[in-house]
């Protein structure tokens, strides 16, 4: 593939001093200035390849007294340009500014090849809906083109309060994996994501807390039933935004192969916007998830 230099993403190209220039401000990456360089550094937009950008400095920068191939490799090997055709690439069409964020920390840029493929689809009620709906932003934002799928690769199950647990029975006998969202009073629960016979489920959770909890049983068929008396959740807006994007965050790092962090755990946004907390979720040994796992 071409190389097309582009200047460090979001970075400004500033004199330094007489001898120096400077690439961004924090802190900067700061290099060697040579005649011709600031010039030449200016048309580093990721438009023209190495080829052209050539042909460009021998006809308008006479004072450039290098080939410009190998500068702009140095150049990327210090950070200061890196290769736009990276950013967008046919596959990758939407995705330039991920791409971008990506290649500037480092990142493996073949995982964003699978967010316009990935499915997800949101099992929501009227008062987890705007939190589904700021989520769906997010991740529309970051590349997933399906957010309202017939067959997803993961479906998000949101409810205020404790849902019954009949909506867990069908994506756990289909083997789909799951991510469980609740609204709990004044803050929003996340996880556990369940991968069906691989993953700690939401009977587990049931079982481990009948253990603690000897009437968990007796609760558990009236959950889901209580919706018509209950009084509004105690959320505020920042909450609800932040529960969304820590949704986001879960749902792309399991699109993207990377470290999920509500796999056996859960997490809770709240009840202030910055308030985090979380706990494990362990396979129960009368699970029948677990004789899965074992298998």
């Amino acid at each position: 593939m071409t190389f097309r230099p582009a200047l460090r993403p979001g970075a400004p190209l500033l004199r330094r001093d007489q001898a120096s220039l400077q690439i961004g401000t924090s802190p900067g990456v700061v290099i060697a200035d040579r005649p011709g360089l600031m010039a030449l550094l200016r048309l580093a937009d990721g438009t023209r390849d190495v080829e052209r950008l050539q042909s460009y400095a021998r006809a308008n920068i006479p004072e450039l007294d290098c080939e410009v191939a190998p500068l702009m490799h140095q150049l990327r090997a210090l950070g200061v340009v890196f290769d736009s055709s990276h950013w967008s690439a046919p596959h990758r069409r939407g995705l330039d500014a991920e791409a971008r964020h990506t290649d500037l920390a480092g990142g493996e840029l073949a995982r964003l090849t699978q967010r316009p493929l990935f499915r997800v689809a949101f099992h929501t009620d009227a008062a987890t809906e705007p939190i589904a709906a700021a989520a769906r932003t997010v991740l529309g934002s970051a590349g997933i083109r399906d957010l309202d799928s017939n067959d997803p690769d993961l479906l998000v199950i949101a409810s205020c309060g404790e849902p019954a647990r009949t909506v867990f029975e069908r994506p756990q006998l289909a083997a789909l994996d799951h991510l469980v969202v609740m609204i709990d009073e004044d803050r929003v629960r996340i996880g556990p994501l369940v991968r069906p016979g691989r993953t700690p489920c939401m009977s587990c959770y049931d079982l481990h807390r009948a253990d603690w909890d000897h009437a968990w049983g007796a609760l558990l068929p009236q959950l889901g039933r209580h919706t018509g008396i209950l009084t509004p959740a105690a959320l505020d807006a920042v909450t609800v935004h932040g529960a969304a994007l820590e949704i986001a965050i879960e749902v792309l790092a399991h699109c993207d192969g990377g470290p999920t962090r509500t796999i056996g755990q859960f997490l809770a946004v709240g009840p202030g916007h910055s308030e985090r907390s979380g706990w494990p979720l362990a396979f129960h040994h009368g699970c029948a998830c677990d004789l899965l796992s074992a298998a």
